[in-house]
């Protein structure tokens, strides 16, 4: 392997060597986790893998979310964001990630790209229509 930080067992070992953790906050990239492995394409896929979040680090140090759909498969290692719904995460997904309730109340940021088919307004309006 040759990246650090890809799983929550390796955030939270790099949490663990720091003096003063009690400072330290967590953000949540779909995209990221999804391209290391993590299920969140399916309602049981988010519901597992935050609660492995839970586990390993601990919902307390979850702050922010980054939303964004994925242009690479679960597990591919590919870094590359898609429109919300438009990619392998999926509306399926994003439905069961916006209602979670262990996050449903935390800051969001949408990082999509912006092009032709849709802007980030198009984007936000996607995630309110999940998020209802």
């Amino acid at each position: 392997r040759n990246s650090m930080g890809s799983n929550f067992l390796d955030v939270r070992e790099i949490m663990d060597g720091v003096k003063k953790r009690d400072r330290l906050g967590v953000c949540l990239d779909t995209c990221h986790s999804y391209a290391a492995g993590m299920d969140l394409h399916t309602e049981k896929g988010v519901i597992q893998t935050l609660a492995s979040f839970d586990k390993d680090i601990g919902f307390d140090k979850l702050k922010v979310v980054h939303l964004n759909d994925s242009r690479g498969g679960q597990g591919s290692g590919l870094d590359r964001h898609e429109h919300i719904g438009m990619g392998y995460i999926g509306s399926k997904g994003f439905k069961a990630i916006l209602h979670h309730e262990a996050i449903r109340e935390l800051p969001w940021i949408l990082e999509t790209p912006e092009d032709e088919r849709r802007d980030d307004k198009g984007n936000l309006e996607m995630v309110r229509k999940l998020a209802k």
